[in-house]
């Protein structure tokens, strides 16, 4: 057995640069980190916060607050509440309450911020064993990492991995720390509990170094998730297009299922794709990359959505492929910002005389003339010959000029507007977002 006196600051030793905020729950584990950072000088001097999460599923759970706000206090260490709503939308309340929190603290940290969490050893061959019982593979298998730096930018530290549980326990019992004990941990319904209090135990009793084991199951698995993330950069910088949320198809469809399955779903990540296993990958291959050219498959992936165009993937964010009503007047004489964050229009350089117009989105069977001794053709298919994505068609705005469709964003423009802003020496310029 380690000595105790000298586990939690060899554990703290090296912190990353920046403000440590400690994600304080109350319990055992996040009050021995509480008390184990109050007491480092140098963490101090870097800046030290903590914040407590309430997610109001338990009755109590405003007195555990108060109790964390208390403990801080009696440590000079500030600390924010921050209640919030859990909705399960079919994930199942830990993973509900898991992105509860994150969003939490991403919204709650500075980007000089880095998040300390008290995940130890014990937690880390829990997360190896669920996963694999999930069909993960390197990635997953990889569990969690000492530093990372997630894909919406926020810094975690969890310098406890290499600690045992029953090591924090001893610790805490010798300074006579007290934490709070959430119910919820004891429940065996819970997939994660039942590892902690059966699984575990069992294979513990079999194989008494099964933690240590998992743990450096976990680090082999980071190594070769490296080597994955490295054939994924080749690939990816062959699909690449200078916009990071659409992908080229070709290079995907010509590599290796293996190799196109790890760029993807490192790609997904970036873009708020949660948990991609074999199965959305495979629905991806066949709905989507090896789909006719005149497809139109819409995958959602929680966070993100997978669209494709011209044989290439979109990784659209919720909401941006959902239709647009809105009818707007507008002079020309300032840029205009478009509902839905959608864009901006703008004419450069402004009129010096306001050039009446009324900005919308399509209805439908929208008609205009491309010259003027030309035949009216329908919006539909001139989108279709600029290449304009489907959803994008059903958001981006319609220009109406003396009350007829003269404009479709500055993709398709009109002759009696072209004349018009011809005149007034000025052009026409939608900045989409």
């Amino acid at each position: 057995m380690r000595d105790i006196e000298s586990v939690l600051p060899n554990a703290l030793a090296g912190p990353p640069t920046g403000s440590i905020v400690l994600a304080f729950s109350g319990g055992v584990d996040s009050t021995v980190l509480l008390h184990a950072l109050a007491s480092q000088p140098h963490i101090r001097s870097q800046g030290l916060r903590a914040i407590h999460v309430d997610h109001r599923l338990h009755p109590g759970s405003a007195d555990w607050a108060r109790r964390c706000s208390d403990v801080c206090r009696s440590l000079d260490v500030p600390i924010e509440v921050v209640a919030t709503r859990v909705v399960n939308d079919g994930e199942g309340p830990e993973a509900a309450a898991r992105r509860a929190r994150w969003r939490v603290f991403a919204n709650a940290l500075q980007p000089d911020e880095v998040l300390a969490l008290a995940h130890h050893r014990d937690d880390q061959a829990e997360t190896v064993l669920l996963r694999l019982m999930r069909g993960a593979g390197p990635a997953g298998l990889a569990a969690m990492s000492r530093f990372s730096v997630r894909a919406d930018g926020l810094k975690v530290w969890r310098p406890l991995l290499d600690v045992a549980r029953s090591e924090l326990r001893r610790w805490a019992d010798s300074v006579a720390l007290e934490w709070i004990d959430d119910p919820a941990n004891a429940d065996a319904a819970f997939d994660r509990n039942h590892l902690r209090h059966v699984v575990l135990p069992a294979l513990r009793e079999r194989w008494p170094a099964v933690d240590a084991m998992l743990h450096q199951v976990a680090r082999r698995q980071a190594d070769a998730h490296a080597l994955e993330c490295d054939t994924a950069a080749v690939l990816m910088a062959k699909a690449a297009t200078p916009d990071p949320r659409v992908i080229r198809l070709a290079p995907l469809r010509a590599a290796p299922r293996h190799a196109r399955w790890v760029a993807l779903r490192e790609w997904l990540s970036l873009h708020g794709a949660r948990d991609i296993g074999a199965g959305q990958l495979h629905r991806i291959d066949v709905e989507l990359i090896e789909a006719s050219d005149d497809a139109e498959p819409r995958i959602d992936l929680g966070d993100c959505i997978l669209r494709r165009h011209r044989d290439a993937a979109h990784a659209l964010r919720r909401g941006d492929d959902d239709d647009l009503d809105y009818r707007i007047a507008w002079t020309g004489c300032e840029p205009l910002f478009l509902p839905g964050a959608t864009g901006r229009l703008r004419l450069e350089p402004s009129p010096a005389e306001p050039l009446p117009m009324v900005i919308t989105t399509r209805t439908g069977g929208e008609r205009l003339r491309l010259r003027h001794d030309g035949p009216r053709r329908q919006l539909k298919h001139l989108l279709q010959e600029s290449g304009v994505p489907t959803w994008q068609r059903g958001r981006w705005p319609v220009i109406l000029f003396d009350g007829e469709p003269a404009a479709f964003a500055d993709v398709v423009v009109g002759a009696a507007l072209q004349t018009r802003l011809d005149a007034v020496g000025a052009r026409l310029h939608f900045d989409p977002h």
